[in-house]
């Protein structure tokens, strides 16, 4: 599956799940969080929501905020 590659975030990166509500913010999305949280496989994931979100260079504060549901 050629979407994997967006599944990992970049060196020193991170990125948070598409799905809406979901506020999972990590270095990988895997396959066991879209579908124990989800109910779907990455596949279904993708196309119902897109790919999952890079939100690199953030502190430590502001990913905690991200997880918490919090815009900003």
């Amino acid at each position: 599956m050629m979407a994997k590659q967006y599944w990992s975030a970049k060196h020193g990166g991170y990125i948070k799940c598409p799905v809406e509500g979901c506020n999972h913010v990590g270095i990988i999305i895997t396959t066991a969080h879209c579908r124990l949280e989800h109910g779907m496989t990455q596949e279904e994931v993708r196309k119902e929501y897109g790919l999952p979100t890079n939100v690199s260079k953030l502190n430590r504060k502001q990913i905690e905020r991200l997880k918490n549901g919090a815009n900003k």
